[in-house]
């Protein structure tokens, strides 16, 4: 039965991620930065064309393509260092596959150390590694033209040039609006963060703003930042950002209690204001994506619903949950305001002289790349066991490619390989299967589209070549499936441009990506990396970052700085346990109970941290009233101190698959917590029933994180 059962899980598994990968999504398609892409593409095409030099035309649109896929969001400096390091990258892969085209062992050594550079660059994230990818994929694909070794530093140089020249298109709004990115990225989290305040309940929303104010602090603070008055006015929007966060999800636990006891009128109150939050959130965001002034007058709004919550809360002074929200009330109003005094100086950045800052003081540390890839050379490193498949495979194509008939050719199989093979089988599968799917197609509509303009008219196939590149870059990174289609038929009419006819790729093509395509599914299954492995992992490196944020917001000498990089590491821990409990998802092995783990204490962690954010804004009410932090937060010690013990207790049973040993009841700490606590005070009236609250949740999701790990192994699906 229960070999059944697995059988039944692996297949729906493989099928879902299959019919993930055909599925349309246009969120991150963005049509401007396709079609700069497309003319980055059609320039050295045309100049090419024009001179009457083909390998021109093709050298350089090879250099462009391989630059287009590194312009992604980003601040103009980023951009430029991660195109024009791509284009560096393609340009030296491609200059040195020229130099060793002549010897066969020269050239598949050479594209073996490509290969395994490019999956040790992994480790540094998907951006550097695909910077290795352009390096290799041009080695592979020019180590096949038998040029003269001579003609190897015109090819570099030639398609370096090309892959700057689109860098250059990519940045060229940067003299007049050169912290547009920076704009769009904030505007992208005061847009959620009115979402959030508007929704009918605030608290029930899922996660949202968080990943973008994440993606907003990497821009702003990030490598390549730039310095002046409209950089510290981002850098500040960003912080108040955070705090707004916390005040609304501060208001939102107030608007639940006053509706589970019926008071109406204090509801109605903070959804009042909430909703004139809103319009000065998206009054924010307007004036940081259209660049303009900020319109101070929507701040009436909050005034006044402001003004109207604290007569009703002095209506009824036995309600310390109304009091609590005045206090959150009066503390949102004064950050909008803040953030109406630093939205105008950030929006109209082209309108203010910038200074030029000097960095001093202290400096955030770089990160350590050569450390970083140094630990990840070990066979119990998954990047590592990525970079040998990567490396054995890719090499050995390549090599018994120029043993067959057409080998001149054979490098598709290779190149195939490159793209498609990654770390864990979920995402091989899902690329797999998109790419098989969109080349299917991809290769008909360009054979057919070619073969009716006809070969001989360079200027038509050169049409076809920028329609079918903007396809490729307006798809998006999510759309793999889409985006295989339009790559198809580029790499079509672009071999035709260059004397290969359409016809005598188009089914080689879909043959080597099949064997290319089983041959990366079958090297994860081999070797395999499931991903169920490193769940554990994932998840008590979640309970643990969920545990330091709450130490944290809770130690009354903590600095603002201190705790500001807890809650940004729990957020980073979030998003890499649900990205690997997806990966979990999609395998084809036995993975339900690790699922069922996961599953259950991501959604009690959720709870958790909703709970200790009510604690962090509470401090900040407090902190900011010059109240007595120290009388508020010392109580929580003991408390804190058992939540922590027992959620390492949870983090050595999720990493073992174990009972928790030495957990506490946290229902006794929580009774415990509430005879020590002081006397309701006049300075404490306001927030210690908002933190009674937020200790009484905590200890719920603490004892049911205990109560589902020490079920680990026998998932309720299974006993039903």
């Amino acid at each position: 039965m229960a070999d059944i059962l697995g059988n039944v899980l692996a297949t729906s598994s493989v099928t879902a991620t299959v019919k993930k990968s055909l599925r349309l999504d246009f969120s991150q398609s963005d049509p401007v930065v396709a079609g700069r892409n497309a003319l980055g593409i059609a320039i050295p095409l045309v100049v090419g064309v024009a001179i009457g030099s083909i390998p021109i035309a093709v050298f350089g649109a090879v250099g462009a393509m391989f630059a287009a896929f590194a312009d992604r969001p980003g601040s103009y400096r980023l951009r430029l260092s991660r195109m024009g390091m791509t284009a560096l990258a393609a340009g030296i892969g491609g200059g040195l596959s020229v130099l060793a085209s002549h010897s066969w062992l020269l050239s598949v050594l050479l594209i073996a150390v490509f290969a395994f550079v490019s999956g040790m660059l992994l480790s540094l994230g998907p951006v550097v590694a695909q910077i290795g990818i352009a390096g290799t994929a041009v080695a592979i694909v020019l180590n096949r033209f038998q040029l003269p070794a001579s003609s190897a530093l015109g090819i570099a140089a030639l398609v370096i040039a090309a892959g700057l020249l689109q860098s250059l298109l990519a940045i060229a709004g940067w003299p007049v609006h050169r912290h547009a990115p920076e704009r769009a990225a904030l505007g992208a989290v005061y847009e959620a963060l009115a979402k959030r305040t508007r929704s009918p309940h605030p608290q029930m929303m899922k996660p949202g703003a968080e990943a973008k104010l994440d993606a907003a602090r990497a821009t702003i603070t990030g490598f390549g930042h730039g310095h002046g008055p409209s950089m510290q006015a981002y850098r500040g929007l960003v912080d108040e950002a955070e705090r707004i966060r916390l005040e609304v999800i501060a208001l939102a636990y107030c608007l639940e209690r006053f509706e589970r006891v019926d008071r109406t009128t204090q509801a109605n109150a903070v959804h009042t204001l909430l909703a004139a939050a809103g319009t000065v959130l998206d009054a924010v965001a307007e004036s940081l994506y259209k660049g303009k002034v900020f319109d101070s007058s929507v701040m009436e709004g909050v005034d006044e619903a402001v003004d109207v919550l604290q007569t009703i809360v002095g209506d009824h002074p036995d309600s310390p949950t109304g009091r609590f929200a005045s206090l959150h009330a009066r503390a949102l109003a004064g950050q909008l305001r803040a953030c109406a005094r630093m939205t105008t100086p950030g929006a109209v950045e082209g309108r203010i002289v910038e200074e030029k800052v000097r960095i001093g003081g202290i400096r955030v540390a770089a990160q350590a790349p050569f450390d970083t890839l140094r630990a990840n050379l070990n066979p119990s490193s998954v990047v590592f066991r990525h970079a040998v498949r990567l490396a054995v495979l890719v090499s050995a194509t390549d090599g018994l490619s120029r043993l067959l008939p057409s080998s001149d050719r054979g490098y598709w199989i290779s190149l195939m390989v490159l793209l498609l093979l990654r770390p864990d089988f979920a995402s091989t599968l899902l690329r797999t299967s998109a790419r098989l799917a969109g080349t299917l197609i991809g290769l008909g509509i360009g054979t057919v589209a070619t073969s009716l303009v006809g070969t001989e008219n360079h200027y038509a196939l050169i049409a076809l070549v920028v329609l079918f590149v903007f396809g490729v870059r307006v798809s998006g990174l999510p759309n793999a499936f889409f985006m295989a289609i339009w790559t198809a038929a580029y790499l079509v009419a672009l071999l035709d441009l260059s004397g290969i006819p359409a016809g005598d790729v188009a089914v080689p093509r879909l043959v080597d990506t099949v064997i290319a395509g089983a041959l990366a599914v079958a090297a994860t299954v081999v070797w395999p990396a499931w991903e169920r492995s490193y769940l554990p992992a994932r998840l008590a490196e979640l309970l643990a970052s969920y545990g330091r944020y709450l130490v944290a917001v809770s130690d009354p000498a903590a600095q603002k700085s201190e705790i500001d990089a807890a809650r940004i590491a729990a957020r980073l821990a979030r998003t890499n346990a649900q990205t690997s409990l997806d990966r979990t998802q999609a395998e084809p092995v036995d993975g339900l109970s690790a699922q069922y783990v996961g599953e259950g204490l991501l959604v009690q962690s959720h709870l958790f941290i909703q709970a200790a954010m009510v604690i962090d804004a509470a401090r900040l009410s407090v902190s900011a009233a010059k109240g007595p932090v120290e009388k508020l937060l010392a109580p929580l010690e003991p408390f804190v101190s058992d939540t922590a013990t027992t959620l390492t207790a949870c983090q050595d049973a999720v990493r073992d698959g174990k009972t928790p040993r030495g957990a506490v009841n946290m229902r006794d700490s929580y009774t415990r917590l509430a005879e020590i606590l002081p006397p309701v005070s006049l300075e404490s009236g306001v927030v210690q029933p908002a933190i009674m609250d937020a200790t009484d949740r905590i200890a719920n999701s603490v004892d049911t994180m205990v109560h589902i790990l020490r079920g680990q192994g026998s998932p309720r699906t299974a006993k039903n």
